[in-house]
This record gives C-alpha cells, sequence and structure tokens, in this order.
C-alpha cells in the first residue's frame, strides 16, 4: 500500500465535462470538480455557494414570456427593463418596480409581442437606448426622469434609401419569352408611363428593355436575359424615371420646392421617397400629377436647372414594412451602426459621425456610408458589436470592418476581411475585457473572439471546451457580472443557469451550474457603486400554476425567490410571500435557520419571534472532487482501489456543510446556543475513515443550510492498494 497526501488548492476549472475524466495529465483537470452546483469558482480559487435570488415582482403575463434589458445612464442612474408582449416595465437597481402611482407599475406600450423579444437587439448612447427587431422600424427607449419614459419610433433626419425601383403585384404576359427584340409585355393592371421607356423589367431571371410605351397596360420590349415562360407572376420595374427633371429651387434646406418632369413619370406611390438631383437631395411631400409633385429641400442643390435623364435618381427608403428594418446594431467611431435587415442582410449601414440619426449616404468622411459583408455564401448579419474594430458575427462566419491601421472607416475607406467561420446564433454577444463571447450557431459552444497580436488576425477559441456538458441544452441568454465576482451568467433552454467564473489574466475559466426550483428564462446585468446587480426572469409552478417572476441574485441572500423582513417589535408571523403559496421555505430568523414552513395564506409562523428573517426556496449547493492522479512504483494509480483516510477541508466565513453525508460540527454546544447564530468559521477541519472505493477518492461536500459557505481548498491522505 502506498500513501499520499494530495492537496487541491483551487476550484479555478469548475464542473468538467465527464468526456474529461480520463484527462488526468493536464492542469484543468487538478483544478476542476466532478460536481459543482449551486456555487461557483471564485478568481482566488475558491468555490462558494452561490448567492441566492430575492423577489422583485410578477411579470405581467404569466402565460408569456418576458426579457430582461439593462438601461445604463451611469452607475447612479442604472435600471432594469422588462420586455413582455406589447408592454416595456422597469426597475431600480434594487429590484423596486418604478411605479406610475402608489402600486401602480409604470408601463409603456411596446410594438414588439412575445415571439419578438428573442430577436430584439439594442444598443444605448447616454440616454437614449435603440432598439432593433427585423420587422420594427427602430425604436428610441428614453428616460426623461425617473418616473417619465418614452418608447417611440426613432426621428431619424433621414434612413438609408436606393434607386429600387417599383415591384409590381400584379400579373403580366409576355409575346415571346426568349432573347430579342419586339416583344410585348402586357400588364394585367395599370403600370407604364411615358417617361419608362429605357427602363428594365425583371422577373424570375428574366430581363428585358422598354422600348415603347403603348398604353398604360402594354409596352414593347427587348429581352436581354429570357424570361422562364410567358406568364409572368410579379414582376419589377427597375431604374428611375427615364426624362428630364427640373427643381422650382436649390436651397435653403427645409424649403417646399416642385419637382417637374418633361414627361409622365411621378405616381402616387413615389411620395416618402428620395430624389437625388443636382448634387442635392429632396423628399418628395404630395403627389400632383404624373410630371408634377411636391417636396423638402434636405440637401442644398447646386443649381435649380433641369436634370437629365440618369442624371438624376428616384430612390427609395431600404427600411421599410416591404424590406424589413436593421435587426442589430451598435456605436462606432461616433456613428450608429444598423445591419441585417431581411432584404439586406448582409449590409452595414453607418450614420453621419455624430449624427446617429442621419443615414443621408455621401462620399465625404463624416458622411453616412453603406456597405457589403461579402462572402462565398449569404450569411445574413445577426450582430454588431466592437473589440478594437466593428465586428459583424453572421450565420456563417466573424468578420472585422476596418478604416485600415488606426484609420476612421470612411465611405472611401473601408475594409471587411473574414476572420473565422463558426458563425453565431441570436444570443446577444457579451463584451468581457478585449474579448467578444458569442454563442456559436449550434447554441452549445461559447466562444470569445479577441485580436492575437502573433498572427495579426482575430481568433475564437472555444471556452465550453473541457465543460461541454455545461451547455447541453443550448443557451438562450447571456449577461455578465463583472463585480462583485466576475462571472458570465448563461441561461440554458432546459431552465439551468450555467454560469462562467473567468478572469484572463489569471487563467481562470470555470464553468458550475445554478438550479432553482424553476426555469431561468432571461438574464440581464446593470452595474451599481456596490457591484453589478444580475436580474433573471424565472418561471416557477406555484398552486400548479405557472408563474413568472423578476428576480435579483443578492449577495448575503441564501435561498430563491425569497424576502428580506424587518421587524423593530419583532413578530412570529410573517406575511409578504403570497408569491410562494403552498411552497415549503427555508427560513433564517436573526441568523438561526429554522425550521422548514409552508406559505399559507401568503403568510408563515415562526416558533418564536424574531426580528429579522430572509425565507424563500431552499437550494443545495453541491461540490464533488475529481478522482485524483498520482504515480507511484507502478505507475498511475488510476483504477486502483483508494481509500481518504483523512480529509482537510479549508473554509472561509463558512457555516455548516456535509462531507460524504457526514455532518461537520462548526459550534460546541452548550445552554442556549441553537438560539443563536453559528458563528462564521475561517480555518481547516478535519474529518477521519471515509471509506474505500474502487478507482476513486471523490469526496462530496453539501451545504444544505440557508447558511453562508466558501471552500479554499481540500488536502486528502489517501491510500492507495496497489
Amino acid at each position: 500500500m502506498a500513501r499520499f497526501t494530495l492537496i487541491q488548492t483551487n476550484f479555478t476549472a469548475g464542473e468538467i465535462s465527464p468526456r474529461m475524466y480520463g484527462r488526468v495529465d493536464i492542469a484543468r483537470y487538478q483544478n476542476g470538480a466532478m460536481t459543482m452546483e449551486n456555487a461557483w469558482p471564485v478568481v482566488h480559487g475558491g468555490a462558494m455557494r452561490r448567492y441566492g435570488t430575492l423577489h422583485c415582482a410578477a411579470a405581467k403575463f404569466h402565460d408569456k414570456k418576458a426579457i430582461l434589458i439593462p438601461y445604463v445612464f451611469n452607475t447612479e442612474q442604472a435600471y432594469m427593463v422588462e420586455f413582455g408582449d406589447l408592454y416595456v416595465r422597469l426597475f431600480y437597481p434594487n429590484g423596486d418596480p418604478i411605479e406610475s402611482a402608489p402600486g401602480v407599475p409604470l408601463e409603456l406600450v411596446s410594438p414588439y409581442t412575445q415571439d419578438m423579444l428573442a430577436q430584439l437587439e439594442y444598443v444605448q448612447g447616454a440616454d437614449t437606448m435603440f432598439l432593433f427587431h427585423p420587422m420594427v422600424p427602430i425604436h428610441r427607449l428614453r428616460r426623461v426622469t425617473n418616473t417619465a419614459w418614452t418608447l417611440a419610433p426613432a426621428p431619424f433626419v433621414t434612413t438609408p434609401f436606393a434607386e429600387a425601383g417599383i415591384k409590381f403585384s400584379t400579373s403580366a404576359t409576355i409575346s415571346d419569352a426568349t432573347v430579342g427584340t419586339g416583344r410585348t409585355f402586357t400588364s394585367s393592371a395599370s403600370a407604364f408611363l411615358a417617361s419608362d421607356v429605357g427602363r428594365q423589367i425583371a422577373a424570375g431571371g428574366g430581363i428585358a428593355e422598354v422600348t415603347t410605351v403603348t398604353s398604360a397596360t402594354v409596352a414593347t420590349v427587348e429581352v436581354v436575359v429570357a424570361f422562364a415562360g410567358t406568364a409572368i407572376a410579379n414582376w419589377e420595374l427597375s431604374l428611375s424615371p427615364q426624362t428630364s427633371n427640373t427643381p422650382s429651387a436649390k436651397d435653403p434646406v427645409g424649403k417646399a420646392i416642385t419637382l417637374t418632369l418633361s414627361a409622365a413619370g411621378w405616381r402616387p406611390t413615389d411620395v416618402g421617397k428620395y430624389v437625388k438631383i443636382n448634387e442635392g437631395l429632396v423628399q418628395i411631400t404630395a403627389y400632383t400629377s404624373s410630371t408634377i409633385v411636391k417636396g423638402i429641400i434636405k440637401a442644398a442643390l447646386t443649381s435649380a436647372v433641369a436634370s437629365t435623364a440618369n442624371a438624376w435618381s428616384l430612390e427609395s427608403p431600404v427600411w421599410d414594412a416591404v424590406n424589413g428594418y436593421p435587426a442589430t446594431g451598435t456605436l462606432y467611431e461616433q456613428r450608429l451602426a444598423c445591419a441585417g435587415s431581411p432584404n439586406y442582410p448582409q449590409t452595414v449601414w453607418l450614420s453621419r459621425t455624430g449624427e446617429y440619426l442621419n443615414f443621408e449616404l455621401g462620399t465625404k468622411d463624416d458622411d453616412a456610408m453603406s456597405f457589403t459583408v461579402a462572402s462565398d455564401q449569404i450569411n445574413p448579419v445577426s450582430h454588431l458589436a466592437q473589440v478594437k474594430v466593428l465586428i459583424a458575427l453572421t450565420y456563417g462566419g466573424e468578420f472585422s470592418l476596418t478604416g485600415g491601421v488606426e484609420k476612421p472607416i470612411t465611405p472611401t475607406n473601408i475594409q471587411v476581411k473574414n476572420q473565422s467561420v463558426y458563425g453565431c446564433n441570436k444570443v446577444r454577444p457579451v463584451r468581457i475585457g478585449n474579448e467578444l463571447y458569442f454563442v456559436q450557431r449550434s447554441n452549445r459552444k461559447l466562444r470569445a473572439m479577441a485580436y492575437k497580436y502573433d498572427s495579426d488576425a482575430y481568433g475564437s477559441p472555444d471556452m465550453s471546451v473541457l465543460s461541454e456538458h455545461a451547455t447541453k441544452s443550448g443557451i438562450v441568454s447571456m449577461a455578465y457580472q463583472q463585480e462583485q465576482e466576475s462571472i458570465l451568467f448563461m441561461a440554458r433552454a432546459d431552465g439551468v443557469m450555467a454560469t462562467m467564473t473567468v478572469d484572463r489574466d489569471q487563467d481562470v475559466v470555470g464553468w458550475a451550474r445554478q438550479i432553482t426550483d424553476g426555469a431561468f428564462e432571461s438574464v440581464a446585468s446593470i452595474p451599481t457603486e456596490d457591484g453589478d446587480q444580475v436580474f433573471a426572469v424565472v418561471r416557477r409552478t406555484i398552486n400548479g400554476q405557472n408563474v413568472r417572476y423578476i428576480e435579483r441574485f443578492t449577495d448575503g441572500c441564501q435561498v430563491d425567490c425569497g424576502i428580506f423582513g424587518t421587524s423593530e417589535a419583532g413578530k412570529a408571523v410573517w406575511s409578504g410571500l403570497s408569491h410562494l403559496e403552498g411552497k415549503t421555505l427555508d427560513i433564517v430568523a436573526d441568523g438561526v435557520v429554522m425550521q422548514q414552513q409552508v406559505v399559507t395564506g401568503g403568510q408563515i409562523t415562526l416558533p418564536r419571534v424574531a426580528f429579522n428573517i430572509q425565507a424563500g426556496l431552499p437550494f443545495t449547493t453541491r461540490i464533488k472532487t475529481l478522482t485524483p492522479e498520482v504515480q507511484g512504483g507502478t505507475g498511475s494509480a488510476q483504477g486502483n482501489s483508494m481509500r481518504v483516510g483523512e480529509i482537510t477541508l479549508r473554509f472561509l466565513e463558512t457555516t455548516g456543510c456535509k462531507v460524504n453525508g457526514q455532518t461537520i460540527a462548526f459550534r460546541n454546544l452548550g445552554v442556549g446556543v441553537l438560539d443563536k447564530p453559528a458563528p462564521l468559521f475561517t480555518g481547516d477541519h478535519r474529518l477521519e475513515n471515509l471509506g474505500w472505493e474502487r478507482g476513486k477518492a471523490s469526496v462530496e461536500i453539501v451545504q444544505d443550510q440557508p447558511l453562508p459557505f466558501h471552500l479554499l481548498c481540500v488536502i486528502k491522505k489517501i491510500t492507495i492498494n496497489d
């Protein structure tokens, strides 16, 4: 027999995958755990019981999903925003709902239905938050005062536009679909005007140029690219009217003018479109006739003389109900960047420098611009973010968007480089330090995109590779807590909260699983002076009914969905627990763990008077160590019978735990001792004779009481029967 004294000094690898149980040769194994449940590693090395959650409020609808979005102006003005089915509610950092009147939550009308919430993106600059969804115009959420908020479409000066032509939903026929001249194109409804001569008809893969307009429904065309057949369901008339255009004035901006064509070309549907003419811009405001429209000068013209055909253009907004709206956005180099609209999935738009609401495209360095993130396949832009440069995450890959080395992006200076081809899903990425953490498109792998100086490129290593089981059901929401502990929270599809303690400078990447009596559905974090506050939407079952609550992870809370109560006079009956009706609760009264109670009528009754309590749903902290590896005279100890003859646990400010089912005594008994809080213990506790196990010497450490627990290290004296 061989005897060894082994020490596990840290748990910074967290819970590792069962696939790694044979990798006793790597450092992560030595610093990992078989199980880390309702605990998390800390950067300093130990592992501590996770924070419990306090009940903030019920979501508006229990039968519909809700998500949380942080609204952060500064550390003194940060709020949590609840987005649900067509509504918005708000919370202070301490979890109290913002109210419009006593007992009445402040509520805003929202354009986002329950089904839209998973795709809702946002970016915030100062007191303005821009909200993005591909089916809804970009909205702004603004705070005026604590109790005065607005949510409305963003009042853009100009949105991006392009020479989009006209799409017709009416059917048509062509006399001969093959390439050639003299073909007759007949529309089932009025479509043509005189200035359409020279414009192109497109349908499917076919293209034809209009050579003569015979009537409003008939034109003679030259087929340039053959059509699939003579019957056409939907078709498009591209380019602008092919005739001269005369403005009535050239300036100033805001002046109302008329635009007159020399041949019929205006249509009532042109109202709202833009005319680029004589180096200026006019927005059409009213239709007078097929030759005259009224407009407002948006950018001054150089002259008021006639502009010939093809020297001016009629352009349509590309953000509309037909083309869709940007699905994502961020702020970069004093510009609002947007991307991912349904009909322009690979296009990125950047506003004018310093003017987030102006997307008038131009060629000057500070003008708005657009460009395409091109690749060998159509990959919609899912997210825009920045880590040193502007980053576009698409379904098929990750791209950097720059103006070159130490140069800004301008309309004439843009470099798009494909950095990797992992692809991402719809979960909003999170920036931690100089890395951008995103979920790969399968929803399971977590990657960290960062610049690598040695290769002058961006890499995206898999941060979940050693703990792949921790994300097995898929990640649906992420939030980062920078302080007190550096932890990335990830709500999974099955309701478990995966967490990853991360500090790259200290080589800490430690995974754990947080489980509650319910399901975590959404998570978000806001900064405060005392540390970041992490909120979650939690689905629970109360009295047989599904409910959804807004809850807040709170340092010092040892229960879930709990309350803190204080009474100066002291009392035995505590109310305010109707949200947990029928549930069995853990209770700590004046620092002493009490017998569990069932909530009846929204209250619990203690066996004695108490002045301070916390009460809520119980959860159990569980840490199980891995089988140790030692080298003996015959080689590895793996597979041999092992006995832990003695184990020493080093604690920091801990009260209570069990080791392999044996309770560790943290206080000596005496008169009245059970009526006083157990003192927090810092130091070593030693146990002996835990038994033999074939091929194992693992130890399970459990804290099933609502009390503090912080494990620093584990020292084992083991005997190996080889």
